[in-house]
Order: C-alpha cells, then sequence, then structure tokens
C-alpha cells in the first residue's frame, strides 16, 4: 500500500481482497495512516443491519410468504450469533455449530430450509465484497422432505369434514385443497367467480408461487366432485362480488385455527400440515389415474418435486398390491401392465403382412390435452389407460379402443410379442426419470428416421 500510495496506483489484487474483509477498527487505523482511499466503500458489516438490508431487498421480487422465510431465518441467525456480530468474524466453524444448535430443536428437513436461505444470504455478502467468503456454503443442509409429515387423506374423511363446514365458503375451501389440489390460502383466496369456464368444465388458478418462475397461472379441470361446490359458493356469492372467497380475506384472518375447530366439530383428529397434505393427497389420487406429467401441469409443480414432497403411498395400493394375480400371463397381469401403460406409454401390437409389430408410444401422442381433460368427466368416451392393443385387420379395434378391462385379456392373448420388450414394460415403473427419457428419446428418434425411409 505504501508503494501505491508513492507511485498513484492501485494495491495489487490480493491486497484490494484483503482490505475488503478487514474489520471496522482496522479499516479506521488505516485512513487515519493515509490509507483511506484504497479501503471499499464499506456498507454495514454487522449481522442484523445486513439481514435487514436483504430482506428487505427482496420484498418487490418474491412472494408475502417467502419473505416470512426469511423473517424466521432472521431471528434464528439473531438469537444465535448476536446482531451487532460483525459478518466478518462469522467462520465456517461457526456455521457448523449454527447447525448443531439447530439440530437440537428442529427436523432435518427444517434445519435444510434454513441453511438453505442462509447461504443466500451470505452469498449476497460476499458479492458486495462485505465478506471474502460464505460461511454456510459447505454446511451440509440434509433433504427438505419430512416423510413423517406426510398423512394420506382418504375421501370418507374429507366427506365428513365437508359436512361439518359451517358455510358455502369453507366447503369450497377445503374442496378445492382436496378436490382441485389448489394451494391454500394464496390460490384460493385468489379464485374470481370470472376464474371458472363452466362450458368447457375447467377453471384457471393464479399462482404467486409460480408466477416467478414465469408461470402465474394453469387451467385446471372442474372435476365432477367439485363442481357443486363452486356453484355453491358462486349462488351465494354477495351481489358484485369478484372473488369466490369473501369473509375470510383479512390478513388477520387465521384459516388454520378454524378449520382445527371443524375437524372437532367432525370428530376428526387433525393431521400435520392440514392444508398441503389434502392437496398432497388429490395429486396421489390423480397420479393413480393420469400421467403424471398431466397431473403436475394440473397442480403447479413438477414430476420430481411431487415424488419427493407430494406423493403418498397409500392403504389402497397394498390392497391393490395383495389382490393381483402372481402370473402376469392373464387378464390381471395385463391389468397391472394396462396401469403401466397409463402413467407412461401405450404398447399397440398391429399384424402388417401377417407379422406382429410391438411399438411403444408414448401416451401423448395417443391422447390429446383435449382428450386428457374430456377423460376427467367421461371414463368411458376417451380411454388413455392401458396398454392399447391395436389390430389393424381387426373389425373390433377399428371403431374404438379397448378399455381397460378387456386390455388384459388382450395382451394374454399376444403370444409374439418380444420378451425384451415385455421386460423393459415390467420394469418401467422402477425406472429413474433420465432413463425414461433416454428410452423415449430412442424409440422417438427411431419412428423419425423410419418415418423418413432411413435405417432407424
Amino acid at each position: 500500500m505504501v508503494s501505491a500510495s508513492i507511485s498513484g496506483g492501485s494495491p495489487s489484487n490480493d491486497t484490494a481482497r484483503w482490505l475488503a474483509t478487514i474489520g471496522d477498527d482496522l479499516a479506521a487505523k488505516l485512513t487515519q495512516a493515509g490509507f483511506g482511499d484504497f479501503i471499499p466503500r464499506r456498507e454495514s458489516a454487522t449481522l442484523g443491519a445486513s439481514l435487514k438490508t436483504y430482506i428487505e431487498g427482496r420484498e418487490a421480487e418474491v412472494t408475502p410468504g417467502t419473505i416470512a422465510n426469511f423473517r424466521q431465518l432472521e431471528r434464528k441467525l439473531v438469537e444465535y450469533f448476536g446482531a451487532d456480530r460483525d459478518l466478518r468474524t462469522i467462520t465456517e466453524g461457526d456455521a457448523d455449530d449454527w447447525r448443531q444448535h439447530l439440530a437440537k430443536t428442529y427436523a432435518e428437513a427444517s434445519i435444510s430450509k434454513y441453511i438453505k436461505r442462509a447461504r443466500q444470504v451470505f452469498k449476497s455478502a460476499t458479492r458486495k465484497v462485505l465478506i471474502e467468503r460464505n460461511p454456510v456454503v459447505d454446511v451440509r443442509g440434509g433433504s427438505e422432505s419430512n416423510d413423517s409429515r406426510k398423512h394420506f387423506i382418504s375421501r370418507d374423511i374429507t366427506e365428513k369434514v365437508l359436512e361439518a363446514c359451517p358455510d358455502a365458503e369453507w366447503r369450497l375451501i377445503v374442496a378445492l385443497a382436496g378436490y382441485g389440489g389448489v394451494r391454500t390460502p394464496s390460490e384460493t383466496l385468489g379464485l374470481r367467480l370470472n376464474d371458472v369456464d363452466w362450458a368447457n368444465d375447467r377453471f384457471t388458478v393464479t399462482s404467486p408461487k409460480t408466477k416467478k418462475q414465469g408461470k402465474p397461472w394453469r387451467v385446471v379441470p372442474l372435476f365432477p366432485e367439485l363442481r357443486p361446490y363452486f356453484e355453491d359458493a358462486a349462488e351465494l356469492a354477495p351481489k358484485d362480488a369478484e372473488f369466490f372467497i369473501n369473509r375470510y380475506r383479512s390478513k388477520n384472518a387465521n384459516l388454520r385455527a378454524q378449520f382445527n375447530r371443524i375437524l372437532k366439530r367432525a370428530g376428526v383428529t387433525p393431521w400435520p400440515r392440514l392444508f398441503q397434505n389434502l392437496r398432497a393427497s388429490r395429486e396421489t389420487e390423480l397420479a393413480n389415474e393420469y400421467p403424471l406429467h398431466v397431473v403436475t401441469a394440473w397442480l403447479g409443480n413438477t414430476p420430481s418435486v411431487a415424488a419427493k414432497h407430494y406423493l403418498q403411498i397409500t392403504d389402497g395400493h397394498f390392497a391393490q398390491a395383495s389382490a393381483q394375480d402372481a402370473s402376469t400371463g392373464g387378464a390381471t397381469g395385463g391389468a397391472i401392465k394396462c396401469e403401466l401403460g397409463a402413467q407412461q406409454g401405450v404398447l399397440s401390437v398391429s399384424h402388417r403382412d401377417g407379422q406382429q409389430v410391438t411399438k411403444l408410444r408414448p401416451t401423448s401422442e395417443v391422447t390429446s390435452a383435449s382428450a386428457v381433460f374430456a377423460n376427467v368427466f367421461d371414463a368411458d368416451r376417451v380411454t388413455p389407460t392401458g396398454l392399447e392393443l391395436l389390430h389393424e385387420k381387426s373389425e373390433k379395434t377399428k371403431g374404438s379402443l379397448p378399455k381397460r378391462t378387456e386390455c388384459g385379456a388382450l395382451l394374454a392373448q399376444q403370444t409374439l410379442i418380444d420378451a425384451d420388450l415385455r421386460d423393459v414394460v415390467a420394469a418401467w415403473r422402477t425406472f429413474p426419470e433420465t432413463t425414461k427419457v433416454a428410452v423415449l428419446s430412442i424409440v422417438r428418434g427411431a419412428r423419425t428416421h423410419s418415418a423418413k425411409g432411413s435405417d432407424p
């Protein structure tokens, strides 16, 4: 610094980085010694002030719920380190100790969320050159999934709760979560009367959570079990009302407390994460009937998020598995493979010039988006559920696709299906998502080459 001061130049890069990390006391002494011009502009580097600045700066770009989460982090950090703690003095070891402190009180999933948000705060401090290194960057986060808080709510329980609701608005709140998979309260309170397309059996959900991901809204089927609650709320809505839910729009309205009172009236024991588990239960039900990419589009998440945080194993799955015929060659075995087709694709078997040809087609090529919506309301009208056996010379399949109950019997008749393909179909559910994508890419690529007349 002395040579730089004499020559009128700048200190080396290493010296500049060091000057950015020194404490306020040393900075004051260097300034008094005549080196103040080399010290970067020093914003407040105390933990409390830095957290306050960071959170206020994020308010314009994230949801109020996210801000509330950062406020929780602020309390945890300040409680442990103190508001006046200099950021530059918090080391990697200090961050490890903080995590161990959290572990005494919180579950792994909660700890992971605190660590994730703390990384963001300290990363911002490094970008502002308030600190040289993020002390939380290598702290073990852990899984944010907590299976112990998952709880499947059956239809019987949901109906029991609906009967105990005090008015049409509360019935719609519960039905939207349990039958529509809508987030509560953010998406539920945002539903407007003109968001429902009654003629086409669907409604539009405005989603603050996915807005920052470029998906401010999504379209959801007006499921038959949900429609009556929409109709009642619309009929009883105040004159000139804009929203379906009007009585509980105040920021002071505590839906969780009121819901607990409803559960008590219904004689139902409260479950963890009241509204989220209703939504997760609905996603689990839908995933048993429709392709996962369709279900997640309706509910506003992704297949990976659904698998990690929403989809559950139910008693019904065990009952279905224990009731299946051990043989995969009969009608029951075929039905199992039909279910597999509903999730991932359609197996088509046809005859060309006396030869049997078998191919796997993605479900999306058989069923359009409109057909999937239609299938919600009329299962017999569209059947994208199963391994559909298409015989070019069969009069039976010229007019319509076989139903699920026919699928197993038809599959049992096919003795010439390639054994390797049968193994792929049987194991499809166990494949990781990346493997499924790779297989489908190969199949689609082969079809493209074949259509152009070249070798696949």
